[in-house]
């Protein structure tokens, strides 16, 4: 949350090899695909929201309708050709690692490795067909944020329906994840809240405070999480030996 720009997922497939044992390719796959499958529901969320808030947008309905159905619809063709694409430029990388003048580039073979290794993670991931299931799950999850933005505004001492929450802070969510953010994703998470309560009835004033308060609630949460399994992690014992050889050759028969 505190890198720029989303650089810091990248510390979730990171965190995962150390952990677990499981492989970068893989955490780094399952992290994309939980990215789409959020960003998939947040447009679905938004469609239904958008539906009692359409004269804010001064359009018709129908083009609302059209323009998140075709985001979906595109949502849904990079991830299910996803595989095909990387396998197509693991392959490319390969011709070219091939060439007398890039033969001697250590760095380029590597990356072709991990890219066919992320293709395969990804034709994984996809062959278990757990799409109705993840959805859901994603879902549920999304509406307790929802439900929490609403407890925070309430404790706030604003009153404001959970329709409305809903609605403003879909806004800021879809702001929030343009990988232009700045440091600690500040600046951003705020437009978008601004924007968004602005829409739904908030004063200027409030709409501001409240995404800077529950933007500061946020982080203070996820600092206590993080702290609490930190001291759990550090009491484990890291995996051993045979756990990681065994999840290896599992990832290589698969």
């Amino acid at each position: 949350m505190v890198l720029p720009s989303k650089l810091g997922e990248l510390s979730y497939p990171y965190l995962l090899n150390k952990i677990t044992g499981m492989s970068m390719t893989e955490g780094l796959a399952s992290l994309i695909a939980s990215r789409v499958y959020d960003f998939f529901i947040i447009l679905i969320i938004f469609l239904f929201s958008a539906i009692g808030f359409q004269t804010f947008f001064k359009i018709d309905l129908i083009f609302i309708i059209l323009l998140c159905g075709i985001l979906m619809g595109l949502i849904l063709l990079f991830f299910f050709h996803l595989n095909s694409f990387l396998n197509w430029f693991s392959n490319l990388l390969g011709k070219a690692a091939n060439w007398n003048a890039l033969k001697n580039w250590k760095s380029l073979q590597w990356a072709q490795r991990k890219i066919h290794d992320m293709a395969e993670d990804f034709y994984a991931i996809k062959a278990r067909r757990t799409y109705f299931q993840v959805s859901l799950v994603s879902l549920f999850s999304w509406i307790m944020v929802f439900w929490t933005f609403y407890a925070f505004l309430r404790g706030f001492g604003i009153d404001i329906s959970f329709r409305n929450v809903v609605f403003g802070s879909v806004l800021a969510l879809i702001t929030s994840a343009l990988p232009i953010s700045g440091l600690g994703n500040w600046g951003m998470l705020e437009v978008g809240w601004t924007a968004g309560f602005l829409m739904v009835g908030l004063s200027k004033e409030e709409a501001i405070a409240s995404g800077f308060g529950v933007h500061i609630m946020v982080f203070a949460i996820c600092i206590i999480i993080g702290f609490i399994c930190w001291i759990t992690l550090n009491n484990e014992a890291p995996p051993s030996l045979e756990q990681t050889q065994v999840r290896e050759g599992l990832t290589i028969e698969r």
